[in-house]
């Protein structure tokens, strides 16, 4: 088997792709192509941070770190404009050691369950998407 490579943040294993909704483009072949992507990446959120208007959200805004030091839902404050930590390893290594569980609810049955912090709403019996398909 082709070995390949993901780059993923470290404070929740979660994996970062330069592509919106592409579950295709978070592998990459190669390292190099993965360095490449997390070059992107990074010039990318540095320009979106640089043209934001107020109240206005940009792509890979989510990777940035607010004042109270914290990303997503749990940020306050404005972006510092530093991005949370992120490498790039291998496959086997990522998915066998490092990939997180969470633990979630099943919408239906109310029993909790764990799942990979990957898994997207849509796949999650956790979520309403995945039982109104």
């Amino acid at each position: 088997m082709k070995q390949g490579f993901v780059i993923y943040r470290t404070d929740t294993t979660e994996i970062v792709s330069e592509k919106d909704y592409s579950y295709t483009g978070q592998i990459h072949k190669q390292e190099s192509h993965a360095k490449a992507s997390l070059t992107r990446i990074k010039k990318k959120f540095a320009e979106g941070l640089k043209n934001k208007r107020p109240y206005g959200t940009f792509k890979f805004e989510g990777l940035g770190i607010h004042e109270n030091g914290k990303t997503g839902r749990q940020a306050e404050g404005e972006l510092t404009g530093e991005m949370v930590d992120m490498k790039i390893i291998n496959c086997d290594t990522y998915f066998n050691n490092i990939e997180a569980q969470e633990e979630v609810t099943n919408m239906m049955s109310g029993k909790k369950f764990k799942q990979s912090v990957n898994t997207p709403g849509f796949m999650s019996p956790s979520s309403e998407t995945y039982w109104s398909m």
